[in-house]
């Protein structure tokens, strides 16, 4: 059985060198994928991930424990990634059909069968395609509701306090999320 988050948190501050770097395991792809649907762009989700990392690690001797680690590192993560927002620059339009052109699905939303045939296996791929298009068109602020919900499994409160949100307002902005990407998906056989 894996030792619980907070258990790798109190051995990390106990001096155990192995248990940041099992924390750092547990929580890479989730703290990626989450920059990542915020970015848009790899490289700076790898960045961002880092830069999570550090801090975490930075603040660990100074924090409280009274909350969960999780919602408390993406809560890090996501401050950095509106950080990031705030100064990103605005993007060329030829750029933009260059980005979408290369850009591969991202990991989370390819859902391949193994054992499916190869035209089920083409159609699942391209609804992952066509789901991964239609969350990074969302607006922000509903991708990271909709990205903490299902893809980090987030209850609504966890989503609220990580967004700092009121309850209410996680609710709502997963249900227009939801109307959005219906509509959007709505044409996909």
């Amino acid at each position: 059985m894996q030792p619980s988050d907070e258990e790798l948190v109190k051995r990390h501050l106990s001096g155990d060198l192995a248990a940041f770097p099992q924390l750092v395991e547990r929580y890479t792809r989730p703290l990626y994928n989450l920059a990542f649907r915020v970015t848009g762009d790899r490289a700076e989700a790898e960045n961002l991930t880092q830069e999570t990392f550090l801090r975490a690690y930075d603040a660990l001797p100074r924090s409280q424990w009274d909350r969960p680690f999780r919602p408390w590192l993406l809560q890090i993560a996501l401050n950095l990634c509106r950080d990031w927002l705030k100064k990103k620059r605005p993007i060329a339009f030829a750029d933009l059909a260059a980005t979408a052109e290369t850009e591969e699905p991202d990991e989370e939303w390819d859902w391949p069968d193994a054992a499916a045939a190869p035209d089920e296996e083409l159609e699942t791929s391209e609804m992952a395609a066509a789901v991964h298009q239609a969350v990074m068109a969302l607006p922000e602020t509903y991708r990271l509701v909709v990205t903490l919900r299902y893809e980090e499994g987030l209850a609504y409160e966890e989503i609220a306090q990580a967004l700092h949100l009121p309850l209410n307002t996680v609710r709502t902005h997963l249900h227009r999320a939801k109307m959005l990407l219906r509509r959007a998906l709505s044409d996909w056989k």
